[in-house]
């Protein structure tokens, strides 16, 4: 019978646990996402936060593209000045409540939360929100 002592193994598997993590990790996080209106079109980013400056008009707002067996999932925060009209693609359906999909008003800040629930079928939840003071 062989013994073989390897003195470094708590090191080895420490690194190797951190590398793990870090990848883990790395995958988990969502990027925020600087989005840019171009021709009137604003294109999302899957597993992300995208953040939309609007300024008055209409913007196409398209879904990420679809990654077979994959669900899309990500965040858009629209800050809204004059009035602004949205409309959604890139999705066969998008169900939610009533409202879901409405632009902010003028001055108004609104998170709209997406999940695909089904093949290409978009879940929208709509949040309004305000900044807070500490």
């Amino acid at each position: 019978m062989r013994i073989v002592v390897f003195e470094q193994w708590d090191r080895l598997v420490a690194l190797l646990k951190g590398i793990a993590a870090g990848s883990a990790t790395e995958r988990t996080q969502y990027a925020i996402n600087r989005v840019e209106v171009k021709d009137g079109v604003a294109r999302l980013a899957d597993r992300a936060s995208n953040n939309l400056a609007l300024a008055g008009g209409r913007t196409t707002v398209v879904m990420p593209d679809i990654v077979p067996g994959k669900a899309r999932d990500f965040m858009l925060r629209v800050t809204a000045t004059g009035d602004n009209e949205i409309a959604f693609t890139g999705a066969e359906a998008f169900e939610g409540d009533a409202g879901s999909l409405e632009p902010p008003s003028d001055g108004e800040t609104v998170v709209y939360f997406f999940t695909e629930t089904d093949g290409d079928v978009m879940l929208v939840a709509r949040k309004p929100v305000e900044r807070l003071e500490p």
